[in-house]
């Protein structure tokens, strides 16, 4: 078995669908347990937003946990650009697993993210000036990897693959194509851990299992769909487009629960009832999050918290078959409304976005993507009913 250690949701699921075109069993877990009959165990830590001594603590006990169960090796998923506490995650990772060094591979060519000189640039564009430096929680204001990850508490290293490696510390991989990936993957030893994001994973599965599945962009929607956008990125605009004109119902988080802290409870439970009121009139639902900034410490979780309850609610009075949820914070905290602790990747749509089975709901569907990745053209939804709205 080879076990996965994410920071987030959507990273879990990411790793899952990978997973799937190696045609292998996997599962997503929120906490270890012991499992039989699965080939990849990703579990969903869910530390990026936890504070560096709170996600260290929560690592050390994922990581103890998963090395009871043997497992060929465990993969530390981090965000893509380095988001979170990669440093502190990682070396509470290899104090518990007694590993000297961490060969850290963020880069991924085929998305356009590469690392070159130890600088990370988006589609041509540093990091420091795409929207990632507006993160409401990890704001990027350099676009210098080791600036990012730089904490004091070990060796932090920017190098190319082909350069002299220290035998311990974290050493950030440079990146700029495929074939990098791929040497990088090469050299990773007993003494070294892996981490990074899920196009390093994808290369290290392939140098021992052949894909055989294509990702598969159709969806066909049932009756009660919802979908939920509460990521802050700009790239859920041209879908909320694109279904808008398709006759979905669009919702936005009503001014009074978003301007106010203690906003009267049966404002949520009003919304939730309207929402259902169209579900059960076979009308699909987005609920957005479109306001501008505010100065509320704490705003973001809120939210988050916010429509994880209205999810609960919606679910409980129109059971969605249906739920297509944006951003990994958000996923989180609607799948502990639900008590969802268990998940299997059925399927890959496109690159990231990933549709689910949960444990203990066998009608529901769970399909979810990361904030910061757009949703492709390729994506075809299908069974849109037209409404007058």
């Amino acid at each position: 078995m080879i076990a996965v250690i994410a920071d987030d949701f959507t990273g879990a699921a990411e790793v899952g669908g990978i997973v799937l075109k190696y045609g292998l069993r996997v599962v997503i877990e929120t906490a270890v347990k012991k499992i039989r009959d699965v080939d990849v165990l990703i579990i969903d830590a869910d530390t990026r937003s936890l504070s560096a001594s709170q996600a260290k603590r929560k690592i050390e006990t994922i990581t103890k946990k998963l090395l009871e169960q043997k497992p060929e090796y465990i993969y530390k998923k981090l965000d893509s650009v380095l988001r979170g506490n990669i440093a502190d995650e990682l070396i509470a990772q290899m104090d518990v697993s007694n590993k000297k060094r961490t060969i850290i591979i963020a880069a991924n060519p085929s998305m356009g993210r590469i690392i070159e000189n130890g600088q990370y640039f988006v589609k041509s564009v540093p990091l420091s000036e795409t929207f990632f430096s507006n993160d409401p929680e990890f704001p990027i204001k350099t676009s210098s990897v080791l600036e990012i990850i730089q904490n004091g508490k070990c060796l932090v290293v920017s190098k190319n693959i082909d350069e002299e490696l220290p035998e311990s510390g974290l050493i950030i991989g440079n990146v700029t194509n495929q074939d990098d990936l791929r040497k990088w993957a090469e050299i990773i030893d007993e003494s070294t851990i892996a981490a990074g994001g899920s196009g390093f994973f994808d290369v290290i599965l392939g140098m021992k299992y052949l894909k055989i599945i294509q990702s598969n962009g159709m969806v066909r929607l049932s009756d009660k769909t919802l979908f939920v956008f509460g990521s802050t990125f700009p790239n859920g605009i041209e879908i909320v487009k694109r279904l808008k004109s398709e006759g979905i119902i669009k919702m936005n988080i009503p001014k009074d629960i978003y301007n106010q802290k203690d906003f009267n409870p049966e404002l949520i439970e009003n919304w939730g009832n309207e929402i259902v009121s169209y579900i059960n009139r076979k009308q699909k639902v987005i609920i957005s999050v479109e306001y501008s900034h505010s100065n509320e410490p704490g705003l973001s979780t809120r939210i988050k918290e916010t429509i994880a309850q209205l999810v609960q609610i919606v679910h409980q009075k129109a059971e969605l078959t249906d739920l297509f949820i944006e951003g990994g914070a958000t996923t989180s905290e609607i799948l502990k409304s639900l008590n969802i602790s268990k998940l299997y990747p059925v399927k890959e749509l496109d690159f990231g976005i990933i549709q689910m089975h949960a444990e203990g709901y066998p009608n529901l569907c769970i399909t979810t993507k990361p904030g910061s990745y757009s949703w492709p053209k390729s994506v075809v939804f299908e069974n849109v009913s037209i409404v007058n709205s």
